[in-house]
């Protein structure tokens, strides 16, 4: 078991993973909300970002919409995730980065390296969350 002390020696990073665990642990208490199965525009995708409690957590990828509302520990502010939060982080996924400007689904000039850390995130949220709909234009 880890002391708070020793999380110190993690970083911020780290500091954020033991505070999702906590919420995690506590959120799991509470009955998640439902999030309704059909097609998001990035406007409407925005207002999921996980700071109203009683609203779904979803994000985007390669133009779907997923629920990771279970994962509001992680998704939900101050989550290591929180960047992917009521976003397209398709090109973020891919490139391995939690900075808000690269939350776009642009995949101009990716690298094959990159595409396939994009795939590998793709399959993850296949297997852990509900994919509810697709990211439409309008």
């Amino acid at each position: 078991m880890k002391r708070l002390s020793d999380l110190t020696e993690l970083g911020r990073h780290g500091v954020s993973m033991a505070r999702a665990a906590v919420r995690k642990r506590l959120d799991a208490t509470r009955p998640l909300p439902e999030a309704e199965r059909r097609d998001y525009t990035l406007a409407e995708l925005g207002r999921y970002d996980g700071r109203d409690a009683g609203a779904p957590v979803l994000l985007a990828v390669r133009g779907r919409v997923y629920d990771v509302t279970r994962g509001r520990a992680f998704y939900g502010p101050g989550g290591p995730y929180a960047a992917f939060a009521g976003r397209d982080c398709t090109r973020a996924l891919a490139l391995m980065s939690t900075d808000t400007i690269e939350c776009i689904g642009d995949l101009t000039g990716l690298t094959p390296a990159e595409l396939a850390q994009l795939d590998e995130w793709v399959e993850r949220f296949e297997r852990n969350y509900a994919a509810i709909g697709a990211l439409t234009s309008e």
